[in-house]
């Protein structure tokens, strides 16, 4: 009887054990970054990867691979998309050939300040993009990265008016919204991929690039350009986006995790950006840069907005839809 009991005892634990183990076995997430790991970018995967790691008690681990060191960023998406890899931080631009109403985010001038931005990414706004992310795009945005305005920099001139910018060369990114709004200036833009930027920059392939003050100096742009104008046509937004495959193997438990921890890190980089671009500012300019304000944004707003409204409407996904994006953010419609 005793051993009959002993037997039994064993068998059930020898079930269980199985259970046990795959309870304590680590979950690893991969996240790409297109970006260095001193930018915004490094700033929302570090706390991303801190509060996972953290509040999960170590079962989960979070590696994170910045610079592109999983491919460029529509390498990433595409690697996203199939399940390939679980997590990546890329350009706006570079999601809108999967999902063409996240162009919405890069129409010029459709923010007025960072309070639009902020609505953009928060609340009805978000989850109207991050809708059209799931659907269409076959992931989810796990959070935002505030990655200040895309301030025009170069090695010719100061900028100062839209006589200045004209016939300039500038590399953007492969949009077709930013490829209209320089047209539109009068410049001559060159979509280049991030990765052959500086050696553009630094071979005279292009006279300059659009980019906030942090990436700029992480990206040592300061040694190869001379000149920063601040325009404020476009607010950069790079969403960390999830596999939606790798969303649906995991459990609710690792689902409201990734979530959480998705949100709190994005209201984290946003504090990150206000204070360390402020102190990136200062040190641009204490490396020689010199920085510019415009004599005449109201111009260079009514020429791109004129332009490239109309033109691009229907490739960022129609009027209703850019007219939902604004009722989300509290603006009027687009008449």
């Amino acid at each position: 009887m005793l051993k009959n009991l002993l037997a039994a005892v064993v068998t059930i634990a020898f079930l269980a054990t199985p259970n046990i183990a795959s309870a304590q076995e680590k979950t690893i997430l991969q996240v790409g970054l297109g970006d260095p790991i001193d930018s915004e970018m490094g700033a929302i995967g570090t706390r991303f990867r801190e509060i996972v790691e953290a509040r999960s008690g170590g079962r989960v681990e979070v590696q994170l691979f910045p610079s592109g060191q999983l491919g460029d960023e529509t390498e990433m998406i595409q690697n996203v998309r199939a399940g390939n890899l679980d997590i990546a931080v890329v350009g706006i631009a570079n999601t809108v050939p999967f999902v063409k109403k996240l162009g919405i985010l890069t129409m010029p001038y459709i923010f007025d300040d960072l309070y639009d931005v902020v609505r953009a990414t928060t609340g009805p706004a978000h989850d109207l993009l991050n809708g059209y992310a799931v659907n269409e795009g076959g992931f989810r945005i796990l959070g935002w990265t505030y990655t200040d305005y895309r301030y025009l920099s170069n090695s010719r001139k100061p900028i100062r008016n839209l006589n200045d910018i004209r016939g300039m060369k500038f590399r953007v990114p492969q949009s077709a919204v930013l490829l209209a709004s320089y047209k539109a200036w009068g410049a001559n833009p060159i979509p280049l991929s991030w990765a052959e930027t500086f050696t553009a920059l630094q071979q005279g392939v292009v006279d300059g690039q659009c980019y906030g003050y942090i990436t700029f100096l992480a990206c040592r742009f300061n040694e190869v350009q001379k000149y920063i104008t601040e325009v404020h046509y476009t607010y950069q937004l790079q969403p960390m986006i999830l596999s939606q495959r790798a969303y649906k193997k995991m459990s609710p438990e690792l689902r409201r995790l990734v979530i959480d921890a998705g949100r709190d890190a994005q209201e984290y980089c946003l504090a990150f950006q206000l204070t360390e671009g402020v102190k990136a500012r200062q040190r641009v300019i204490e490396s020689g840069v010199l920085v510019s304000q415009l004599e005449d944004e109201a111009d260079w707003k009514r020429a791109a907005v004129s332009k490239v409204w109309p033109e691009m409407e229907a490739f960022v996904g129609g009027r209703d839809a850019i007219n939902a994006f604004l009722s989300a953010i509290g603006k009027r419609p687009w008449k």
